[in-house]
């Protein structure tokens, strides 16, 4: 019978092979967008899942900071005995490193306790990790930068230098980190050697957040217990003298806990991160995505399956009549359904394995054209084929069931009952889904367009941001001013400056107060960034009032503060009062006072802000060139920097280009959004054409008469198109509020951020009808011009 049932199904497929085609490349275009998401998904929740202890693993942070206190580690394992081990990193940032002559590359590093080894379970390949970060100098580097830098050569006891300077002996090689994984890094250097380079006070500051701990439980349900303790450790911590500072304890401890490893990835965007983390939002975006294709290739399949059962009425009516029982007719619609998904499963795997370079490109991700084959991704796969296969095929199966055998050998007409009536609302949900996926991407394109041209306050074009580093920043920052006149000499350099920081970095984050403030004023923490007299007019930042910073005047305690700041620190004439940096102990007077400008991202307000001259300080020289020969002039700073530092590694970014990688999440779902909501309209516009293909065959004799009569071919095509159109009309209708909420609500994550307009929705719903008319319009007319003779001879 399995055997009869196989060979009619793939009678019928290769019969009808229009509906057939359709049903199988909407079902395959639908199956490979859900696999492309549910991999994208699975990837993002899968981060920091391989390391075997994730579950017991925790960091210490607050409701704003990711970083804690240099003695925090030290103080929580011996405070609380559930706590296993207690480890710390503390950023080096991106460094060149160099092994002898002719090695050298821009590595990323951390300093690390010896405890982080046990804690994240790093494997060794040579050497002892644990032990090397227990002593001074020493190094422990990945699997990836042995291979780089000593090819096949044993790595151990050999020497590698940091900018030129810095000496450190490779003690210990581990294996790579998991790609899913916020921490990233080439190397650890051993804590000691930090220890031996900073001042015995800045070691034991219990205000200075210098880096990120982390602690590993002996059990993951101490947690709770160990949070609701917290108030009870800081008072140990900090013991605050009176009743004033045991009230800024109580509240800096509520708002302390203890974050998963698990959740930094998805659900974590404090100050100072170790890197960009995604956000879990986005995860349920494309959870949301994933699903609306998926029911709109299901809608397909079910109204064009449907479908095809006028054809196939006298047939059940006949296996009626012959004894074939309900649950047998059922059986065997249900395993055509199923034959057809598998036949689209294996289709949506190819159309994977194609597909996959060019998403992988537009999602910034790793995906392997072969791990679908990984038999957890079968699984899913598999999953949703027999998911997809009974959503989509119960209730035609169902429905065909029911059919009376003596009206089902009568008549060529389907059954007037609710199938009709669900047919049409099928079709209405499909354009509701692809109506507000339309909608929903153009807003997303709006809000990307905003944060690439809105006014900064700050010129970012055509500036160039050149990396010191080593011996070519000690060279240049003692002898600045003539580095900056080798370059201006070029005729496409404009204007030369230094900086600690790039805009969209994360600033120092510092306590600045007003000379002798109030008692018990509390002033919020201000963002601090040093610079020199030439960053303003490289950026053309303007000044609102006061001066620049200059060589001319002794500007070593001087500050500039921008609106923002003056504001909070409640100067009524900024320019010549004293400020006092308490975290670095610097008094100085504020010379001038900036307009506020962004310099961070428009996910947040303009902050406070206080700039410090403090060139020696610079990480960065920022060069504003002048459009049209770029090339050319960036090889000319090429040569430049390459002739004061022989054998330096030249590394540079546009700024343009680094204001736009803040925003890479949101970019990021732009472009899938665009790409499966063009899919969606796709795969609604197959259904539709099938089913109006339907439509216009069972109505060929009306046509024909209607033709004979005196109809017209516009008469015809608006007959045979309005009722469809209508369905399409009624899902835009029904899907405008529901975008317009769900913009709304995420729109609401930007400080800076479009207002939803009428018009956007009107074009989203123009767009929609309009493709919908085209594929609607082509059956019509092909209908409408049919030779009514013919349309009257066909049975």
């Amino acid at each position: 019978m399995i055997r009869n049932y196989l060979k009619i199904a793939l009678r019928n497929l290769f019969k009808q092979k229009v509906y057939s085609s359709f049903n199988l490349v909407g079902l395959a275009l639908g199956l490979s967008c859900g696999l492309l998401l549910t991999l994208h998904i699975k990837e993002e929740l899968s981060y920091e899942k391989d390391f075997p202890k994730h579950d017991r693993i925790f960091r210490m942070v607050t409701t704003e900071w990711s970083k804690s206190q240099p003695p925090l580690a030290g103080e929580l394992k011996n405070y609380f005995p559930e706590i296993k081990s207690a480890g710390r990193f503390s950023g080096r940032g991106s460094q060149i490193t160099n092994y002898g002559p002719d090695k050298q590359a821009e590595t990323t590093g951390f300093f690390a306790d010896s405890s982080v080894v046990e804690i994240f379970d790093l494997k060794p390949i040579h050497g002892n990790a644990f032990k090397a970060l227990k002593e001074p100098s020493s190094v422990v580097i990945t699997k990836s930068m042995a291979e780089k830098f000593f090819g096949k050569q044993d790595p151990i006891g050999k020497k590698l230098t940091f900018d030129n300077k810095e000496e450190l002996w490779v003690r210990a090689v581990v294996d790579d980190l998991p790609i899913n994984s916020h921490l990233k890094f080439d190397y650890l250097a051993s804590m000691p050697t930090f220890y031996k380079n900073v001042p015995e006070n800045w070691t034991s500051n219990r205000g200075w957040m210098f880096g990120w701990t982390y602690i590993l439980l002996k059990d993951p349900n101490d947690a709770p217990k160990i949070e609701k303790r917290l108030k009870d450790f800081y008072v140990k911590f900090y013991q605050p003298n009176n009743a004033d500072e045991k009230k800024q304890v109580a509240e800096f401890a509520a708002t302390a806990r203890l974050q998963p490893l698990t959740d930094i990835h998805l659900k974590s965007n404090l100050i100072q991160e170790m890197g960009p983390n995604s956000s879990i939002l986005y995860v349920y975006i494309f959870i949301a995505v994933e699903i609306l294709i998926l029911i709109i290739a299901c809608v397909n399949f079910i109204n064009l399956f449907t479908t095809q059962a006028l054809r196939r009425a006298k047939e059940v009516g006949m296996r009626k009549a012959l004894g074939a029982k309900k649950a047998q007719v059922i059986t065997q619609f249900l395993g055509e359904a199923f034959i057809l998904t598998t036949i689209a499963g294996v289709l949506a795997i190819g159309l994977y394995r194609l597909v996959i370079p060019f998403y992988n490109e537009m999602a910034g991700k790793e995906l392997s054209g072969w791990e679908i084959l990984q038999p957890a991704n079968l699984s899913i796969m598999v999953t949703m084929i027999l998911f997809v296969g009974l959503l989509s095929g119960v209730f035609p199966a169902l429905f065909i069931a029911k059919f009376d055998p003596i009206a089902s050998l009568k008549s060529d007409k389907l059954p007037k009952s609710s199938a009709t009536l669900l047919r049409k609302s099928l079709i209405v949900l499909q354009f509701v889904v692809s109506g507000f996926l339309i909608s929903s991407t153009i807003l997303i394109y709006q809000q990307m367009k905003l944060f690439k041209n809105k006014e900064l306050g700050f010129d970012k074009e055509q500036v160039v941001a050149i990396k010191l580093y080593g011996g070519f920043k000690e060279k240049v920052l003692k002898n600045a001013a003539v580095f900056k006149n080798e370059l201006t000499r070029n005729p496409n350099v404009i204007a030369v400056g230094q900086s600690s920081n790039l805009i969209g970095d994360d600033l120092s984050v510092e306590s600045v107060t007003p000379l002798n403030p109030p008692a018990n004023k509390e002033f919020p923490s201000f963002k601090v960034s040093r610079i020199d007299e030439d960053y303003l007019t490289v950026l053309n930042i303007p000044l609102k009032e006061g001066r620049n910073f200059s060589r001319q005047f002794n500007d070593s305690a001087s500050f500039i503060i921008n609106e923002k700041a003056a504001k909070a620190l409640e100067l009524k004439n900024p320019v010549g009062s004293v400020i006092v940096n308490n975290t670095m102990g610097l008094q100085g007077k504020v010379v001038g006072v900036v307009k506020d400008y962004n310099f961070a991202s428009l996910h947040s307000q303009v902050e406070p802000l206080v700039l410090e001259y403090k060139p020696a300080w610079s990480g960065n020289m920022l060069v504003k060139i002048a459009a049209g020969n770029v090339p050319q002039t960036i090889d000319f700073l090429k040569t430049t920097v390459e002739k004061v530092a022989p054998n330096t590694i030249f590394s540079y970014t546009f700024l343009d280009e680094r204001m736009a990688s803040l925003y890479k999440k949101e970019d990021t779902m732009s472009q899938i959004l665009n790409a499966f909501s063009g899919l969606a309209i796709i795969i609604s516009c197959l259904g539709l054409f099938g089913v109006v293909a339907h439509e216009s065959k069972l109505r060929t004799k009306e046509i024909g008469i209607r033709k004979v009569l005196g109809a017209s071919v516009p008469n015809l095509v608006v007959l045979l198109s309005s009722s469809f159109l209508k369905l399409v009309i009624i899902g835009i209708v029904i899907a405008t509020p529901i975008a317009w909420y769900a913009m709304n609500q995420w729109l609401q994550d930007f400080e800076y951020r479009i207002e939803l307009r009428w018009w956007v929705f009107a074009i989203a719903g123009l767009f929609t009808i309009g493709v919908a008319l085209l594929t609607v319009s082509f059956q019509s007319i092909k209908a409408a011009l049919m030779d009514p003779v013919k349309s009257l001879k066909t049975e």
